[in-house]
């Protein structure tokens, strides 16, 4: 390829990115995007009721509907200090009434039970409706439980309950050290956090911890950036093969040709699709982020980082949200190239759509192929499916993305996927110059597929149509 082949590219490029941003529905589509990213936390937030820390915001509870508890204490732990009445010190339950219902403990599992104490107080609480039980009892199944129980027709919200139940939960965390009279060390001992990890031998006798497989909530982050990476590809490359063809049906390709070849012609335009497309995420990306931490200085909640699957927020570093913007670039540049070549087989924009078709199967095929390998990957990060959709160019673009988002798999196999891309860029770039060049003059007979051999081995023998 000779340098010549690119000369007026830049024009090209200036050209179509200015008429891309002064074009008004893509002004409009961007901005209504750019304020769902700005607005979308704030507005979810205040949805989903944002939580500034643990307590009656955490459950979004204004005004409690109990007026009552009974306390059934089975194992007497009230009596040696637990506080099952812990709720009341919360100011949306300090006005409860609580009452303690006599019962002898049972020590141990082997004592027979007495039912009837729990169902008189069962039928107490079917004739009130804003009264619960707090049962504290063991089980041979769960162990010590705590069941928070209301009548059928209770009046009381399921919230309330959940929020009582996790306070005595917090209390019984407390009460286990005191009454075994446990040290401050022992507790920090028992506290301490542990992780185990799965071990993998590889062929030279070390060892490592690359997580086998993804979340369930992890893969419908990857099926969602999947689709939007899927709209953006088709979305931009339809436009360039629109361009081309355009410039083709109205004889402006050969005015244009007096002064730039054709291939700077197509590559102008593709990258001037790329620019507006990193930008366009660049900024949506930034919007978002900015919204959350108005969002967390407003409410003193982390939204994102709350709803997104754990370590996702984590894993937006600066190298895999370069790998992440790059494989987008590089896929909008692959099927922008196939999208110049569709445009440039039309030889009246009656034929757009057929010719698009080599474009509709390759992205088709990439897509589906990423979808089933991140299915895959909630099984395995080391299955053939998964490697294969990373390599192959027409899929990459696709699950690349989502792949740095969550963390999956090894920073090689991100580099390694990211640089078969940008050679397949490089490759598509070469070999398709002396087509672009036959086919964006060519008028003859419908050009179908299978001609697009015949035509690059005429642009190999240097010969044109």
């Amino acid at each position: 390829m000779k340098k010549s082949e690119f000369r007026g590219w830049t024009e090209v490029f200036r050209f179509t990115l200015a008429q891309t941003w002064k074009n008004r529905s893509f002004l409009i589509f961007m901005i209504i995007m750019w304020i769902v990213c700005f607005a979308a936390v704030p507005v979810l937030s205040a949805f989903t009721g944002a939580k500034k820390n643990k307590g009656e915001e955490e459950y979004n509870i204004e005004k409690a509907t109990i007026e009552k508890v009974y306390i059934l204490d089975e194992l007497g732990y009230t009596d040696l200090g637990l506080k099952t009445d812990i709720f009341k010190e919360k100011s949306v339950f300090e006005n409860i009434e609580t009452e303690r219902v006599p019962f002898v403990p049972i020590m141990s599992l082997d004592q027979e039970k007495d039912e009837k104490t729990y169902k008189d107080l069962c039928e107490k609480v079917n004739k009130e409706p804003n009264s619960v039980i707090v049962h504290v009892y063991v089980s041979p199944i769960t162990g010590i439980t705590f069941d928070i129980v209301r009548a059928i027709e209770s009046k009381v919200a399921e919230k309330e309950c959940d929020y009582i139940g996790s306070l005595l939960v917090e209390e019984f965390n407390r009460f286990k050290y005191v009454v075994t009279e446990m040290g401050d060390e022992q507790m920090a001992a028992l506290d301490y956090k542990y992780e185990v990890v799965a071990l993998m031998e590889q062929d030279d006798g070390t060892f490592i911890s690359e997580k086998p497989h993804i979340s369930e909530a992890k893969y419908w982050v990857v099926y969602a950036i999947i689709f939007v990476v899927m709209m953006i590809c088709t979305t931009s490359s339809s436009q360039v093969a629109t361009a081309v063809a355009m410039d083709k049906s109205t004889k402006v390709m050969e005015y244009l040709l007096t002064s730039i070849r054709p291939m700077a012609l197509v590559f102008g335009k593709v990258v001037a699709s790329v620019v507006s497309t990193v930008l366009q995420l660049g900024v949506s990306f930034g919007l978002a982020l900015a919204s959350n931490v108005m969002t967390k200085t407003l409410t003193g909640s982390d939204y994102l980082k709350a709803k997104l699957p754990g370590g996702i927020m984590d894993n937006i570093t600066i190298p895999n949200f370069l790998i992440a913007i790059v494989g987008i670039a590089c896929g909008v540049m692959f099927y922008g190239f196939v999208a110049g070549l569709c445009g440039s087989m039309v030889r009246k924009m009656e034929e757009m759509q057929e010719s698009m078709s080599l474009l509709v199967i390759l992205t088709l095929i990439g897509a589906y192929l990423a979808m089933f390998a991140s299915m895959s990957m909630q099984k395995s990060l080391t299955n053939p499916l998964f490697y294969a959709a990373m390599f192959i160019p027409v899929s990459a673009p696709f699950l690349l993305p989502g792949v740095c988002i969550v963390g999956a798999g090894a920073l090689w196999l991100r580099l390694v996927s990211l640089g078969i891309l940008i050679l397949l860029d490089l490759i598509v770039l070469f070999v398709s110059a002396r087509i672009y060049e036959i086919l964006i003059m060519y008028n003859g007979n419908k050009i179908k597929l299978k001609d697009l051999g015949k035509f690059l081995k005429q642009a190999k023998g240097g010969r044109t149509v």
